[in-house]
C-alpha cells in the first residue's frame, strides 16, 4: 500500500510540474510555483514527522538521530598482518570498485550466513586483494582521483613486508572518550592465515 501512496505523491508532483510547463500567463505561473513549493514543503514535513522516505522526497534519516557524544557506535575494521605479526590498516582502494564502508555492511549482514568454507574463501580473497594492492604502486589516476565522498582520510602507507593474515575486528567507540583519551575497544570477529 505504501508504494502506491508514494507513487501517488510523485504523480501529483509530476502533474503540477506539467501544469507549470503549459501555463502561459505570469500570474498563473506564479500560482502554480507557489502550489508546487507548498506541496513539496508539506510533503517533506509529513514524511519527516512519519520518519518515512518516498523517493524522490527523501527525508535523510541520518538527521533523525539525536547527537549524543556518550552513545557508542561500532564499525568493522579490516587489517592485514605481516610475517612479524604487525597489523597494518588496509588501503580502502584495495576493494575497488567498492569502498570499505560497503564491504563493512556486507560483512555485518552476510558473512555469518556463509558456511565455514565460504568464510575462509572470502577472507582469502580479501587477503589476496590487500596483498595485491600492497605490492604494486597505485596508478596515477587513483592518486589524482577525488577521495571517497564519505571519508577524507588519506590511505595508510603500504607495508614493505608481505601480508600473511587477514583479520576483521568490530571496533566500538564513544565519541567523547575517543576525543579525550583516544580509547576504543576491539573484538576479533574473524581471522584467516595462510
Amino acid at each position: 500500500m505504501s508504494n502506491i501512496l508514494y507513487l501517488i505523491f510523485f504523480a501529483i508532483f509530476v502533474a503540477v510540474v506539467v501544469v507549470l510547463r503549459f501555463t502561459r500567463t505570469m500570474t498563473g505561473r506564479r500560482r502554480v510555483v507557489t502550489i508546487l513549493v507548498v506541496y513539496v514543503v508539506l510533503l517533506h514535513g509529513a514524511l519527516a514527522a512519519a520518519r518515512r522516505d518516498a523517493w524522490p522526497f527523501v527525508t535523510h534519516g541520518v538527521f533523525f538521530e539525536r547527537a549524543d557524544e556518550r552513545r557508542p557506535f561500532s564499525n568493522v575494521r579490516f587489517v592485514a598482518v605481516d610475517r612479524s605479526g604487525q597489523e597494518h590498516r588496509i588501503d580502502p582502494r584495495s576493494w575497488s570498485p567498492i569502498h570499505d564502508r560497503t564491504l563493512e555492511v556486507w560483512w555485518l549482514i552476510e558473512f555469518d550466513r556463509l558456511n565455514p568454507g565460504e568464510q575462509q574463501r572470502a577472507m582469502a580473497f580479501l587477503l589476496d586483494r590487500a596483498e595485491d594492492a600492497r605490492s604494486r604502486r597505485p596508478p596515477l589516476v587513483s592518486v589524482l582521483a577525488a577521495p571517497y565522498w564519505y571519508s577524507v582520510e588519506s590511505p595508510p602507507p603500504p607495508s614493505n613486508v608481505p601480508y600473511v593474515a587477514f583479520r576483521a575486528y568490530l571496533v566500538t567507540r564513544t565519541p567523547i572518550q575517543k576525543l579525550t583519551s583516544g580509547s576504543e575497544s576491539r573484538q576479533l570477529l574473524a581471522e584467516f592465515r595462510r
